[in-house]
């Protein structure tokens, strides 16, 4: 199977890959300050000056061909041959920054659109004229790649070669991973998904907020967190009893993705789809197990928190549709400049040194925050160019979530400033399995530090109730889903038909398990079965997994830092320096946390059972 080392991928970490939600874009102030506006001329100094540096990158990528006769002749000339292949991808990736950050500024702007067409393609051509150099390495053999990793004069490389050993028995002749390629275009049940769901669902009208409303997925975003629980269960009936009408149709997808996953890892000569999936990022398949275990053995501590959100919502039965309402009205609105200060305040538990980062990104005009006409809704991070700096988009609304997102961001951005700093460019980009770590850790910080200082018991019972919903969607939801992920893929590998009404069962199975209906913790209409229908990550191949990892070792690392081990501490930044040197889950098993283990997600577990026994005891207080 082929191994993806080229692509601007953990660099560019984007909402639609995390679990924070898409905002639409709306009109920005009229007056927004200049710090909530990014400056792209670090990237180039213009337009032009782009236009020369993508004609050099396009000429620079024609020429790389020309290495495919001579590249594994020796340990030098292999170690030349890949620093220049490395060198026109970090242009490569400058050149691509700047188009996609101009283009999102304004999606309407035809001239940036064109730049950005114009990037996708040469990137395209990237991979063609790269194409030679994994089947040239496998020829190698195994033995002599990891003999060749040892030499000094390939130590930038030595990670990459080793993996590419270990992936040599599953690694198909160049002719025929050449075929699978061709096929790929076939294989597009993920854009299928997206055109069904984006453009080709009818969507019901619903009578919202006194007027009539058009029930789309963002609406269902918006309406589902009503205070109002008639609304909510009006637009919970209303959306999916919409999306029921359209099972059979997401069954077929889904059912030839999963299909397409299975036949590919066997092709491969791999044992099963989880094995492939996680092998192409080096991750034991013991992770993956071991997440799950880890959550079905705690659902009780899940079921305390639906009984807690009962009592907060001040109802006998709690139904699925009352799962997203806050259950405490925000205290107070934020400006920018309070999410700074928060952020700096929030992290300078890591040290001064991290602390110079943030006072850094976020004192120069690396963030596009506001709102505005035309900008691209949701929010990421872009640390691809190496030798300038990351940039932040997103949309702040003013909200709590508005400040936690841009600390989730900027955790994402520190990590590229530390991985570019200790690392050259071949081994700095950083997989997802460690970019998300960076983000929640930050997360975890800033709402401790929120709940240490709120002023009210209300206050802190609001920070309280984020970080315990922070713990439902992004470990318990994502495990949820990533226990059902496998389920399909074994069930496809014991050749089991998935229809529509197969995987719509087979969820509602796990879903009742994880909301306790059996104990009468959570009510949940038949017609919720559909929900995975909703959800795009499962046509990602084994990928929201690293979600509910990834918030695991974020809350160890944050609750250790907190309590003063500055062990930990040291350890965490190094990880972050690791950019992607060593595999993911040996960064962080380096740095003290083996995701393979129990001993992380217990943490967790005991971490919202605390967190739980301030708001019970808060409850208490205020109402006795």
């Amino acid at each position: 199977m082929p191994i993806t080392k080229y692509g601007l991928t953990a660099a560019l970490v984007a909402a639609a890959l995390t679990t924070l939600p898409m905002t639409s874009a709306v009109a920005a102030p009229e007056a927004a300050p200049a710090p909530g506006h990014w400056v792209l001329t670090d990237l180039y100094a213009s337009p032009s000056a782009w236009q020369a540096a993508f004609g050099q990158t396009q000429d620079a990528i024609k020429a790389l061909p020309e290495l495919a006769d001579t590249l594994t002749d020796d340990p030098a000339t292999l170690a030349d041959g890949l620093a220049r292949i490395d060198d026109v991808h970090k242009r490569l990736a400058r050149v691509a920054t700047y188009a996609h950050l101009a283009a999102d500024i304004d999606l309407r702007a035809a001239d940036a659109q064109e730049r950005r067409g114009r990037v996708d393609r040469l990137q395209a051509d990237f991979g063609q004229a790269t194409g030679f150099v994994e089947p040239a390495l496998v020829g190698l053999g195994a033995d002599t790649l990891k003999e060749w990793a040892a030499k000094p004069v390939l130590a930038e490389q030595a990670y990459y070669l080793r993996h590419v050993a270990d992936q040599a028995p599953h690694t198909l002749t160049r002719e025929t991973e050449s075929a699978l390629a061709a096929l790929s275009p076939i294989a597009g049940q993920s854009d299928t998904f997206d055109l069904l769901s984006n453009a080709d669902i009818a969507w019901p009208s619903v009578t919202l907020g006194g007027e009539s409303r058009t029930l789309d997925q963002a609406a269902y975003t918006q309406w589902r967190a009503d205070p109002d629980r008639a609304t909510r269960q009006k637009v919970f009936e209303a959306f999916w009893s919409t999306y029921n009408q359209y099972e059979d149709t997401f069954g077929s997808l889904l059912n030839q993705a999963v299909y397409g996953h299975v036949i590919d890892a066997r092709l491969h000569h791999y044992d099963s789809a989880l094995a492939a999936a996680l092998a192409a990022n080096d991750i034991p398949v013991a992770v993956y197990h071991q997440l799950i275990d880890s959550v079905d053995g705690h659902l009780d501590t899940l079921h305390r928190y639906l009984k807690l959100q009962a009592r907060l919502l001040g109802v006998d039965q709690l139904h699925y549709y009352d799962i997203y309402p806050p259950l405490v009205a925000a205290p107070r609105e934020f400006n920018l400049s309070d999410a700074k200060t928060l952020l700096e305040q929030a992290t300078r538990p890591l040290g001064t040194a991290y602390t110079r980062h943030i006072t850094a990104a976020t004192s120069a005009p690396w963030t596009s925050a506001y709102p505005a006409p035309g900008k691209r809704p949701g929010a990421y991070m872009n640390g691809s160019a190496y030798d300038v700096h990351p940039y932040v988009l997103m949309n702040f609304q003013g909200d709590y979530e508005s400040v936690s997102t841009y600390a989730h961001e900027w955790g994402h951005g520190v990590h590229s400033m530390l991985a570019n700093a200790a690392q050259p460019y071949a081994t700095a980009d950083y997989p997802i399995f460690t970019a998300e770590v960076a983000s929640t850790t930050n997360e975890a910080l800033l709402i401790d530090h929120m709940i240490d200082n709120a002023d009210t018991r209300q206050e802190k019972l609001f920070y309280i109730g984020q970080a315990l919903e922070s713990l439902r969607g992004t470990f318990f939801r994502q495990a949820q889903f990533a226990e059902f992920e496998l389920a399909l893929h074994e069930a496809a590998e014991a050749g089991k038909s998935l229809s529509g009404k197969r995987i719509s069962a087979l969820y509602k199975e796990i879903l009742d398990r994880y909301y306790g209906v059996a104990d009468g913790m959570t009510a949940i209409d038949k017609r919720m079965a559909i929900e995975w229908a909703y959800v795009p990550h499962f046509y990602y191949n084994f990928y929201v997994y690293q979600y509910a990892t990834s918030i695991a070792a974020g809350e160890y690392f944050a609750s250790r830092i907190l309590a003063g081990d500055t062990d930990v501490r040291d350890a965490y930044l190094a990880a972050l320096s690791a950019g992607g040197s060593a595999s993911g889950y040996d960064i962080l098993k380096n740095a003290g946390v083996d995701l393979a283990t129990a001993a992380p997600y217990n943490q967790l577990i005991q971490r919202m059972n605390e967190l739980m026994d301030q708001a019970e005891d808060l409850l208490d207080k205020r109402q006795g």
